[in-house]
């Protein structure tokens, strides 16, 4: 298929978009990158014990913190926990 396109006076930047288009539209059906394994194990960590956050090195966000919700942030990273939901963010 590509040496057709190519044949047929495509340039080299049309073949690469159709590429990248086929790249987009091809599902990755079940594959789990780490980042969202990660996600979840610190989401329940965070509502099973949210005081070991600060041992991985997580800082707990005062400014951002209110009494409805906690704020971890370690780098990029942060942790969310919701009190009254009793629920747990990783963003």
């Amino acid at each position: 298929m590509l040496i057709s396109v190519l044949e047929n006076g495509l340039s080299i930047r049309k073949v690469a978009d159709l590429l990248t288009w086929y790249k987009k539209i091809i599902p990755t059906l079940g594959v789990e990158t780490p980042d969202a394994q990660l996600q979840r194990d610190l989401e329940r960590l965070a509502l099973s014990a949210p005081h070991v956050l600060a041992d991985l090195g997580f800082e707990q966000d005062l400014k951002a913190s209110t009494s409805e919700k906690a704020v971890w942030r370690r780098g990029t990273h942060s942790v969310i926990i919701y009190s009254p939901k009793h629920a747990a963010a990783f963003v």
